[in-house]
């Protein structure tokens, strides 16, 4: 019965945020996908033009104008590095492309980056030569242990902070959850009920992500500590996109398409940047509260200060053997300086802290 209602209230929900939002929809990739034969978000752009009169995506006339910027960091269209990432930086990559080139979102190029592999397909393509600089939460053990195998040696740059947060309906009374409470319902289904939370007497509805976005990432490496989640709740509660987390734990109760409401309270969890660029996108956005996480709210501040226990961040990750003159070394030294840190916040992400 859990089943069937979550796939029935998942399919409305997917429907609803795609005549919404014009469209907007994403799907994750499993572990079992070889991640190196994901769509790169860095190939060209090709577009047939309409009339065979007209230059192609591929002529002079079609290349980007490289600005100030780019010509300071000795960035050219020959030199511009094969970018990925996750849904949550693909914002990075974007206004990259344009602080370097002046070209406008959408407009034919040789590498804007319209669409994102996600978090952990993007890993295996750095892993894999595919691409030099992927934007991305850090890393689970399981990518790290890839790398390894490969004979990776992967480099970090943190160039925002960012953290998990739990989320569940406004109108749920409940206002914090604790480290030994999560673990315990995602790992031992122990806690079923919200008044056990300090909530109302509704059931609890745990809801997960699949094993390589970024937000299980976030979950396994700071809170399960890579210890198996309960089956139950992987066999009956998981959600493949960010927006559809938002959207089933915003509306689970109501029970989906000619499902009764139920006396239930969905928990979910996110990354808080995210969340709050999705409050403007999104009608699931509005109707969710951020959970307190040992008693420490959830802020810009908290997070960036780390003295919220889930802060972490987003990183600009490269191989090792890449060379020291390689463009993406340019661009991460300036995502870390004074301009580069007033792009992150302007584009909604949080800005480090300066140590």
């Amino acid at each position: 019965m859990r089943r069937m209602i979550s796939c029935v209230l998942l399919c409305v929900l997917l429907f609803t945020a795609c005549s919404a939002d014009g469209g907007i929809a994403s799907t994750e990739q499993s572990p079992q996908t070889a991640p190196s034969t994901a769509e790169t978000t860095t190939e060209p752009i090709e577009q047939q033009p309409t009339d065979p009169t007209e230059p192609s995506t591929t002529d002079a006339a079609y290349d980007p104008m490289m600005t100030e910027l780019a010509n300071r960091l000795g960035i050219t269209r020959e030199n511009y590095p094969r970018m990925d990432g996750s849904t949550s930086t693909l914002r990075i990559a974007q206004e990259l492309w344009y602080v370097l080139t002046f070209t406008e979102l959408g407009s034919a190029s040789i590498a804007f980056p319209d669409t994102a592999s996600k978090t952990v397909p993007s890993y295996y393509k750095l892993i894999n030569g595919e691409v030099d600089l992927i934007f991305v939460p850090y890393a689970s053990e399981e990518v790290l242990q890839a790398a390894a195998d490969a004979g990776v040696e992967l480099e970090f740059h943190k160039i925002a902070a960012e953290a998990l947060i739990f989320i569940t309906p406004m109108e749920n009374t409940a206002s914090n959850i604790t480290r030994e409470q999560v673990r315990s319902i995602y790992l031992d289904y122990g806690i079923t009920n919200w008044s056990e939370l300090g909530g109302p007497d509704r059931a609890l509805i745990p809801l997960c992500r699949n094993a390589d976005s970024g937000s299980q990432s976030q979950m396994d490496n700071l809170v399960l500590e890579n210890e198996p989640m309960h089956p139950d709740i992987q066999n009956n509660y998981v959600e493949l996109t960010m927006e559809g987390m938002l959207e089933l734990t915003a509306f689970y109760h109501y029970g989906g398409i000619g499902g009764e409401p139920t006396n239930s309270y969905a928990l979910g969890y996110t990354l808080y940047s995210y969340l709050q660029h999705s409050i403007e996108v999104y009608e699931a956005g509005a109707n969710l509260k951020i959970l307190a996480y040992d008693g420490v709210i959830a802020t810009e501040e908290s997070i960036a200060d780390g003295s919220y226990p889930l802060s972490d961040g987003y990183y600009a990750v490269t191989r090792a053997d890449l060379p020291e003159d390689h463009s993406a070394y340019a661009i991460i030294s300036w995502l870390q300086s004074p301009e580069g840190v007033e792009m992150i916040g302007r584009i909604g992400l949080i800005p480090c802290v300066a140590e």
